[in-house]
C-alpha cells in the first residue's frame, strides 16, 4: 500500500510546489453577464483582486501551448465543452481529455481564494501554473461571451510521472472559451 501512495503523494506535491506565482494581479469584473472586463497585464505582488468570470457555459475555444525546457509542447487542444463551466465563483475550461496521451490544458478560477491557475499535460509530463506562486505574467479578458487568457511563465516545475524526474520548462499558453 506504501509503494502504491508514493507516487500520488508525489504528484500531489509537485503540482502543489510547482506552480507560478504571477507578478500580476487580475482585476475585478462585475458578475453581470451584461458587464463586460477588460484585463491588461499589471504588475503586482500576487495579492491583487479575484478574477470575476460569471455564471456560464462554454461552447468553443481552443488553448494554444509552448512548452520549452525539461519537455517540449508546439501545439493546440480543442475545448471540452462538457468539462467546462463557471458556476459559484468557480471555473474549470478544459482543453482536451484530462488525463489523456494527448495535449491536454485545464484553467481554474477561484474567486474566494484570489487565484488562477492552468495545468498542462502531454503524454507522462505535467506542469501546473499558478497566478500567486512566482513566475507568471498573466492577462485576461473576461466579456459577456468569451473568457480568454495568456500565461507567459518562466522556470516551472515540469513533472515525468514515468520516470519521476522533475525539471524546469518555460511556458505559453494563449486560450479562449466563448459561451
Amino acid at each position: 500500500m506504501r509503494n502504491q501512495l508514493f507516487p500520488a503523494i508525489l504528484v500531489l506535491a509537485v503540482l502543489a510546489g510547482c506552480g507560478s506565482e504571477t507578478g500580476e494581479s487580475p482585476a475585478s469584473a462585475s458578475g453581470d453577464e451584461s458587464a463586460a472586463m477588460q484585463q491588461a497585464e499589471l504588475p503586482g505582488s500576487g495579492g491583487g483582486e479575484a478574477l470575476v468570470i460569471s455564471k456560464r457555459t462554454y461552447t468553443s475555444g481552443t488553448a494554444q501551448v509552448k512548452v520549452s525546457g525539461f519537455f517540449q509542447v508546439d501545439g493546440a487542444s480543442a475545448l471540452n465543452v462538457p468539462a467546462s463551466m463557471t458556476d459559484d465563483g468557480h471555473t474549470w475550461i478544459q482543453y482536451g481529455v484530462s488525463g489523456a496521451p494527448e495535449l491536454n490544458v485545464l484553467f481554474t478560477n477561484a474567486e474566494d481564494m484570489v487565484e488562477n491557475g492552468v495545468t498542462l499535460a502531454v503524454g507522462p509530463y505535467t506542469v501546473t501554473a499558478t497566478s500567486t506562486s512566482g513566475e507568471c505574467r498573466t492577462r485576461f479578458d473576461v466579456q459577456p461571451a468569451m473568457v480568454s487568457g495568456h500565461y507567459s511563465c518562466t522556470g516551472s516545475t515540469g513533472y515525468d510521472k514515468d520516470t519521476g524526474q522533475m525539471g524546469k520548462v518555460d511556458i505559453e499558453v494563449e486560450f479562449s472559451a466563448g459561451s
